[in-house]
């Protein structure tokens, strides 16, 4: 698609055009690096539910790159592309639930999105699942029941967008 069709698309709210451009704009590619300009970009195909977007918008807000940081705000987005399934979203939200980084510390939901983030392919989230685990102690149990609903839903939640 060239980069007039993806503006085009992207104008008439296709949020993978959307994220597309708001990445061109990120690192450069076909177009002058522009951080705010991609954060728009991410916002809007953000707001219309894509986890990829989302979890782009995330990470621009907990740095500050083209946008005012807030960790507050990463944590409502990643948690928006985490629900989702994206796995490096959980792991994101599970490193800010350790550090109570946006968010009140609680290792038992560290945990739960450590595990669920270690079924896809973030790196290291195994590890860090059993480092929190071994903290939480005898609140593994509802830790574990947790993690069952939460599956549970991300299951919906995927059937219903397709994935």
């Amino acid at each position: 698609m060239s980069l007039d069709d993806m503006r085009a698309a992207a104008a008439l709210g296709d949020p993978v055009a959307q994220s597309v451009l708001g990445y061109k704009y990120d690192v450069g590619e076909d177009v002058p690096q522009d951080h705010a300009m991609a954060a728009s970009w991410y916002r809007r195909a953000a707001e219309r539910g894509y986890a990829n977007a989302q979890f782009n918008l995330a990470e621009m807000l907990l740095d500050g790159v083209g946008v005012e940081q807030s960790s507050e705000q990463a944590f409502v987005w990643y948690s928006k592309a985490a629900i989702q399934g994206h796995s490096t979203a959980q792991y994101n939200l599970a490193v800010m639930y350790s550090k109570g980084e946006g968010v009140v510390a609680d290792n038992r939901l560290a945990y739960v999105w450590f595990a669920l983030s270690a079924e896809g392919d973030a790196d290291g989230a195994i590890q860090a699942r059993e480092m929190v685990a071994k903290e939480i102690g005898d609140q593994i149990d509802e830790a574990n029941k947790i993690l069952a609903d939460l599956k549970a839903t991300i299951a919906a939640k995927s059937s219903y967008y397709g994935r």
